[in-house]
């Protein structure tokens, strides 16, 4: 070895199953709890909009934005289903702490995003109003938050596979 040469210390070498503190692994446990709780009020929201009779739909709705629900193409009823089943697996895997719980997040964003671009091309924001404008503004911050962070669990190694 010559003299212009040092020697760097080696740093200790952790699995990426050890990484994160007990504080790290407990609010990644709380965000879970989080979105499992997201997700069961998103599959409950789903499955009554499917199951609404029209009776339902006149007690809370007028007559414009009846119209506008039942001219809802089938491919918006596919990514809300998508959105909801993502965000439920996803909050599921992330509970578990597995890697899959990124992709599932991956899936709801997709899902809610294109309901979004529904509603924007056929104006459903100005149809059906402020509450269901800030439900989808509630549901793309929080979509986006849990996209974030199961991928940051995902890249900082607390997920396994």
């Amino acid at each position: 070895m010559s003299a212009n040469t040092a020697v760097l210390p080696s740093l200790p070498v952790t699995s990426p199953s050890n990484t994160g503190s007990k504080m790290e692994q407990r609010m990644l446990g709380i965000l879970a709890a989080f979105a499992v709780t997201w997700g069961l009020l998103c599959i409950i929201a789903f499955t009554l909009s499917l199951s609404a009779t029209p009776q339902e739909l006149a007690l809370h709705y007028k007559i414009e934005q009846i119209a506008y629900l039942d001219a809802t193409p089938a491919w918006v009823g596919f990514s809300k289903a998508m959105t909801a089943i993502g965000l439920i697996c996803g909050a599921v895997y992330l509970l578990l702490r597995k890697k899959s719980a990124y992709h599932w997040f991956m899936i709801s964003l997709v899902g809610t995003l294109l309901t979004m671009v529904d509603s924007i091309l056929r104006g459903g924001f100005q149809i059906l109003g402020g509450i269901e404008s800030g439900v989808s503004l509630a549901m793309i911050i929080v979509g986006v938050f849990l996209f974030w962070a199961s991928y940051s669990a995902f890249y900082d190694g607390q997920l396994s596979d």
